[in-house]
């Protein structure tokens, strides 16, 4: 940043998306791996934020799938006129969904991880997403915590238990992104 420019706001209750994605939390880094317990965020935090997470995104997803729905009857409508036009089937569908889930769930918590450090779950919960070294994530780092979370359901869930074991409250795709997760501090 240039001598001179203006500052950025930071990230508060009246402002919960910051300006610039790599601006730091006011704690500085060498302070961040000392931060007590009560600064970071909770299992049962974390956890029924991510099921918000989970809800809104079945939503999402069953949306397009609804709209699918609506073009195959269009389709079979247009295969009664037109003989040999043929619609997909039940299995077809359902691997439609677990590719339009799969995508939407990439996205959404790599884009949200990424800009602002808080999903809709997270906002809802008063918790976010933050380096060790407290800064705002980057878009390459969120996406690859989001695929991490692959590792956690491949170790049956134990990657994500770690994150209810104090003090460091990181869960295993926090450990290999290097990422924390703190409550917001509102004033």
């Amino acid at each position: 940043m240039e001598p001179g420019s203006p500052q950025p706001s930071a990230q508060g209750a009246e402002n919960p998306w910051p300006l610039f994605p790599e601006q730091p939390i006011k704690e500085p880094a060498a302070e961040l791996e000392a931060v007590s317990v009560r600064h970071k965020a909770g299992f049962w935090r974390r956890t029924a934020a991510f099921i918000i997470d989970l809800i809104l995104l079945q939503w999402a997803t069953l949306l397009f799938l609804w709209l699918g729905a609506i073009a195959e009857d269009l389709a079979m409508a247009q295969s009664l006129i037109f003989p040999g036009v043929l619609s997909e089937s039940l299995m077809e569908w359902a691997e439609w969904h677990t590719r339009i889930w799969s995508l939407l769930f990439l996205v959404y918590f790599s884009f949200f991880t990424w800009y602002g450090g808080q999903t809709p779950g997270k906002m809802a919960l008063g918790i976010r997403v933050v380096t060790t070294n407290g800064q705002s994530v980057s878009l390459l780092r969120a996406l690859g915590r989001t695929l991490c979370y692959n590792l956690d359901i491949f170790t049956l869930g134990i990657g994500f238990l770690l994150a209810a074991i104090p003090p460091a409250k990181r869960a295993l795709h926090d450990m290999i992104a290097g990422t924390v997760v703190v409550k917001v501090e509102t004033k």
